[in-house]
């Protein structure tokens, strides 16, 4: 079992993307589950694999976040169990390969790439029903990394910076291929699996905290997680 200090060391590789990512790109809530109050640890360890995702979904009062699991496209693995906490978090939450829906240049494993990429998706033109359910998704889909603040927590569609802009251009692109065939859940959940290999980090740290093991690495706040960081969990 690998020491707090070890457990850091190797989540500096997962901030080392995030460092990179901003330097070269230059720098549903209420409508889709219940509201949570003061939680302890909601969820328990899978390993097995699953099409849902851990993820902060607002509150009523459109400012915090609590977590919730959602729905996605592609598989998610279970927790590998190699032993080291942080190593079976990384497996769960941080995608790798390229799904069978990415046009080409967008990969899990080039998460700048993908991002630029993404973006470019963003200009394209929808239909009106599809505007109707982009706007839906857009209103609540979190950007709580890079923006907001503990007690405001920022959504993609009032965001203007290169994540919230590559998590608009995956909805579109989404709706205008796939519209028919995924649910908007579904398109939620999958949205933040590229979330989070742009913010591998702080995914990490919610994906621990939900899971009961938020003192393995420690949690900072982020955008709507509260002043405390917890999303609404006791300690």
């Amino acid at each position: 079992m690998k020491s707090i200090t070890e457990h850091k060391a190797l989540l500096s590789l997962l901030i080392a993307v995030l460092v990179v990512n901003q330097i070269a790109i230059g720098s549903i809530g209420q409508a889709m589950g219940a509201t949570h109050g003061l939680m302890a640890a909601g969820f328990g360890v899978s390993t097995a694999n699953a099409m849902e995702i851990m993820m902060p979904i607002p509150n009523d009062d459109g400012n915090t976040t609590h977590i919730q699991s959602m729905p996605t496209i592609t598989e998610v693995p279970g927790e590998p169990g190699s032993g080291d906490t942080v190593t079976d978090a990384m497996a769960v939450m941080l995608a790798t390969g390229t799904p069978f829906y990415a046009p080409e240049g967008i990969s899990f494993d080039d998460p700048v790439g993908s991002l630029q990429v993404w973006g470019k998706y963003d200009g394209a033109q929808l239909t009106p029903e599809q505007t109707d359910r982009f706007k839906r998704l857009i209103a609540i889909f979190p950007c709580n990394f890079c923006c907001g603040s503990p007690n405001d927590v920022t959504f993609a569609g009032n965001c203007g910076c290169a994540h919230a802009r590559a998590a608009r251009g995956f909805f579109k692109y989404m709706l205008t291929q796939y519209g028919d065939t995924y649910s908007d859940d579904q398109l939620f959940g999958e949205g933040y699996r590229w979330q989070a290999i742009w913010y591998p980090s702080g995914v990490v740290e919610d994906y621990l905290l939900a899971t009961g093991r938020g003192d393995v690495i420690g949690h900072k706040t982020h955008g709507g997680a509260g002043n405390d960081g917890m999303h609404g969990y006791t300690e």
